[in-house]
Parts: C-alpha cells; sequence; structure tokens
C-alpha cells in the first residue's frame, strides 16, 4: 500500500510541470486572441477558463502565484483607495463592476510575471505580441479603404483603439530591430516597425502621432546610437516639410482661422476637438473641487452617467456639450473618479515603475533584454502622451499594458518569490 502511494505521489509530481504548461499555454492564446475586441465573448470566456485553471493550480499546489516586485506597495494602495472609494460612488453597482476589471487586470499581470519566468519564456511572450501587432497592421491595412473609412480600425472598435495599441508596440519594434543580432531578425522588426508607422499613420491620431515622436526621441536618446539619432532628427525635418506643403492657415471672412489642407488627401485638421477638451477638462476642474476626496465614482462611464442625466447646460455657439463624454485625460479621470488620494497613489505607482524599468535598462547584460526594457519604458511614456488627449486605458488596452508591465519586471530580474507556507513546504 505504501508502494502503491509512494508511485501515486511521483505521478502527481511528474504532472506538475505539464499543469504549468497548459497554464503557460492558456495564457499565451489569451494574450494573443487580445485585439480581437470585435469578438468580446471570447476575451470573457478565455478570462473565466484562465481563472478556473489559476484556482485549480493553486489548490493543486496549496500555495499562491503572486511573486514579489517593486511596484507592490503603490499598486496595492492604488487598488485598495478605488476599492474604499466605491461605498462612496455615484453608481456603486456600476463602480463594483469596474472595479472587478481592475482586480483582472493586476491578477493577469501577477499571472504573466510568475509562469514566464523563464528568460527563453518571456523571449516567446515578446515574439507573440510583436507578431498579433504584426497581424493586426496587416489586417488594417489591407482592409483600409479610401476615403471612407478614412481612418485604420483593423480588428479594434475604432481608430483610438487601434492608435493607443500601435503606440504601446511601436517602440518595442523599433528597440528589437536596434539591438536584434541576426540579420534576418533585425530585417523582421524593421518590417514590423514601417508598418506598424504606417498603422499609425493611417488612424490619423494627432495625439498617436505626438506620442510616436515622443518615443522616436526617446529611444534615439537613451540607445544613444548616432544611427537612431539620424534617423530621428531626418523623420523630424521631414514632417516638418511635408507639413509645410499639405497644410494651410486660411483666414475666414469673420476674422478667425482654420487649418486647411493644400491637397486632396483627407487629413484631420479641425480644432473643434481641441476647443471640445479645453471645455472637458474646465468642467471637470471645478467638479474635481465637489469631490477633492473620494470623487464620483470609479468607472470610465461615471461621468456620462452622472452629468448626462442632467439637462440644463449651456452650449456657447461653435462648442459642444462636455457632459456626455469622458474626461479626455488620464490624470483627470482619475481624480475624478476616485479623487486627490487616488491621483497622488497612481502618480507614485508611476514614478516606481519608471525608476525600475530605467534601472534595468542601465544594467541590462545583453541585447535582446535591453531592447525590451527600453521598448517597454519608452512606450509607457509615448503612453502617457497618448492618454493625456484620450483616456484609453480600459479594456483590453489596460490588460495589454500589465502584460507589458510584467514583460519588462521579469526582463529586468525585477522580482522575487515570497517566503510563504507553499514555498517552504516545497523547499523541504
Amino acid at each position: 500500500m505504501s508502494g502503491f502511494a509512494l508511485a501515486a505521489s511521483k505521478q502527481l509530481k511528474s504532472f506538475r510541470p505539464s499543469f504549468d504548461q497548459i497554464l503557460r499555454g492558456a495564457l499565451l492564446l489569451y494574450i494573443a486572441f487580445l485585439p480581437l475586441t470585435s469578438i468580446h465573448f471570447v476575451e470573457r470566456i478565455g478570462f473565466l477558463v484562465l481563472l478556473a485553471l489559476l484556482v485549480v493550480w493553486c489548490v493543486w499546489h496549496r500555495r499562491h502565484f503572486f511573486l514579489r516586485t517593486p511596484i507592490d506597495m503603490p499598486l496595492g494602495m492604488f487598488v485598495l483607495w478605488v476599492g474604499l472609494t466605491i461605498p462612496f460612488a455615484s453608481f456603486p453597482g456600476y463602480s463594483l463592476g469596474e472595479y472587478g476589471k481592475l482586480i483582472k487586470q493586476v491578477l493577469i499581470f501577477y499571472a504573466v510575471l510568475y509562469f514566464f519566468q523563464e528568460k527563453k519564456k518571456w523571449g516567446q511572450l515578446v515574439r507573440l505580441i510583436v507578431g498579433v501587432g504584426l497581424i493586426v497592421c496587416l489586417y488594417g491595412v489591407a482592409n483600409y479603404k479610401h476615403p471612407d473609412p478614412l481612418t485604420m480600425t483593423s480588428f479594434l472598435p475604432a481608430e483610438v483603439w487601434l492608435s493607443t495599441y500601435l503606440v504601446m508596440m511601436l517602440p518595442l519594434c523599433i528597440a528589437l530591430a536596434l539591438y536584434e543580432d541576426s540579420p534576418w531578425a533585425k530585417r523582421a522588426y524593421m518590417a514590423c516597425t514601417l508598418l506598424v508607422t504606417c498603422g499609425l499613420l493611417l488612424t490619423q491620431s494627432r495625439a498617436s502621432l505626438l506620442a510616436a515622436f515622443t518615443e522616436l526621441w526617446g529611444v534615439a536618446v537613451l540607445a544613444q546610437k548616432r544611427a537612431m539619432i539620424t534617423v530621428a532628427g531626418a523623420t523630424t525635418m521631414l514632417a516638418l516639410v511635408l507639413a509645410l506643403f499639405t497644410i494651410r492657415v486660411a483666414i475666414l471672412p469673420t476674422g478667425s482661422w482654420q487649418v486647411e489642407s493644400r491637397t486632396t488627401m483627407p487629413l484631420k485638421l479641425e480644432a473643434s476637438s481641441m476647443a471640445h477638451r479645453l471645455d472637458i477638462w474646465a468642467f471637470l476642474l471645478r467638479e474635481i473641487g465637489q469631490h477633492p476626496i473620494v470623487g464620483i465614482g470609479y468607472g470610465k462611464e461615471t461621468i456620462s452617467k452622472l452629468f448626462g442625466q442632467t439637462l440644463e447646460e449651456t452650449i456657447l455657439p461653435g462648442h459642444s456639450s462636455v457632459r456626455f463624454h469622458g474626461a479626455h485625460n488620464l490624470l483627470l479621470e482619475i481624480t475624478v473618479h476616485v479623487g486627490i488620494p487616488g491621483l497622488l497613489l497612481f502618480i507614485w505607482l508611476a514614478v516606481c515603475l519608471g525608476k525600475t524599468i530605467m534601472t534595468a535598462f542601465r544594467q541590462a547584460s545583453d541585447g535582446f533584454t535591453r531592447a525590451v526594457v527600453l521598448g517597454v519604458g519608452v512606450g509607457m511614456c509615448g503612453l502617457a502622451v497618448r492618454l493625456m488627449f484620450d483616456q484609453m486605458l480600459v479594456g483590453v488596452l489596460a490588460i495589454l499594458f500589465w502584460i507589458l508591465v510584467a514583460i519588462a519586471m521579469l526582463a529586468s530580474g525585477s522580482y522575487r518569490p515570497c517566503a510563504d507556507r507553499g514555498d517552504v513546504e516545497e523547499t523541504a
């Protein structure tokens, strides 16, 4: 009987590595299908399957899968504060559902961090993400129709989603092309860079183009390679020359001015969207003064759900309503949703993350690790610029963001096991 028990124990132990492989495969499939937002049930069912596997894994191994990182404290405090604001929210049920999405993002972050610790594994994850980005761009360019629609969307629901996605992808492709040793891989990543850049141009998102130039110069300055600085300078000069020959400022009979295109190309040049954002920001600053501590409630739709019900709104000629739209700014949205303390905790989290990535970039010992840390770090800077004009850190884009954060932590080695009971038992 004891021999049978011993044999069964050995079989169970031999099953553990394959169980990890199954879970890792489920994570890879889940990440690969993230951009397919047009098929909502794929992501939802995929997460439920992933969650069930994680629960079984924890029960099977009698331990958790959380690793310690330098951002644990600010991240935990931010998540805790958001949870504490829910009872004071304007719509507690809706905010609770949005809070569950935040928990999901953090859960996936720690799952990726644990199950892709080996360089070979997180390297495969990086190549998967770049490969999926390539497919998204190819599909978008192949289905782009001129002049209808005027912007490219690909698998994502709108150009704001696609442009934000590409902003996160662009510096990773550039960095990999810059540091890759293999000539074939270098050419492949250069092709990905050109395709992602083409996709960004077709989205015609001005905020994303500004973010892309920020990323281009960020990579050039941090990499300190003459070729990259030359490319950044030449690209900037080319953009200025094209703007000079394709854009003109027209003076209207009323004395006002507007920007027009000198060519037949459909360019998004109207200034009304910027004026609308300024109106929204002024309105939200007043609301922050009335809800400075706990905000109005967590969730992207809280602003329209709360203020959209108010019919008394004076709209000046040439302006638009501000009560039915989001904040169009990440920092303002966080502040109006969870108060000034929530904003301070988020800034603390961003500073800790930035310091960790910059330290890892300076200490990276090989080209691939250096490229990944540089690409993810600069991508977060570009994303920060993008989110100052449209708050798109939501849904699958937020999940992808935390996956990239986990990859940066893995590449930098900025994690260590927790000294929990399961660790002690397995070590024994």
